[in-house]
């Protein structure tokens, strides 16, 4: 049982010695009632602000993944490479890293400008998206293709993890591949379509 319900019981146990005449003088007794009252509901308001901000967390996480997918999904709608850039920098804390398991860890800025205008015409499509509960952690399934930097096609299937903080921003990015990191380059460089 949780602390507070051990309170409650106690106060319901005092109750019940008013009841049975107890020898305590009524006001004693009245007094410690009301200090552990005052303990409860203390304690249920602590517990009642960390859920409204997981809640809080979480929400803005969500906004956060979606506002990320929306600028990936239309760049040029939103402005210059460098506008977008910003953008979706703002998305993150300050210092985050996107630690690609093919290209190596690189800071958030440089990893969005080789993914989206590092290549002709690059596209990531989201399939799947999840969050965590409380909003400290996510990630999505998608695919990434466009022209490669010698002019033929690639597409390449990938997932991210993600961490969150409080305000919803990514703090460590991981990206993955189902391929080994050669095929990733490979395909970047050269295209892998058919």
């Amino acid at each position: 049982m949780r602390t507070g319900s051990f309170r409650f019981l106690a106060i319901i146990g005092l109750t019940g010695l008013f009841a049975a005449g107890c020898s305590t003088s009524e006001s004693e007794q009245v007094e410690d009632l009301r200090a552990d009252l005052e303990e409860v509901t203390a304690e249920r308001d602590e517990l009642l602000a960390a859920a409204d901000a997981r809640q809080q967390r979480a929400s803005k996480t969500v906004a956060n993944q979606e506002r990320v997918e929306e600028l990936l999904a239309d760049p040029a709608s939103f402005g210059t490479d460098e506008e977008v850039l910003d953008m979706l920098v703002e998305l993150t804390a300050p210092g985050t890293v996107m630690d690609d398991t093919a290209f190596g860890p690189v800071p958030i800025r440089t990893a969005w400008r080789s993914t989206m205008f590092g290549t002709a015409d690059a596209t990531i499509d989201t399939w799947v998206k999840w969050t965590a509960e409380d909003g400290s952690s996510g990630g999505s399934l998608w695919v990434w293709d466009g022209t490669a930097q010698n002019g033929e096609q690639f597409e390449l299937i990938g997932v991210n993890l993600d961490t969150f903080d409080a305000n919803g921003l990514v703090t460590y990015s991981l990206v993955d591949w189902p391929y080994p990191a050669d095929y990733v380059k490979q395909a970047f460089a050269t295209g892998n379509t058919p």
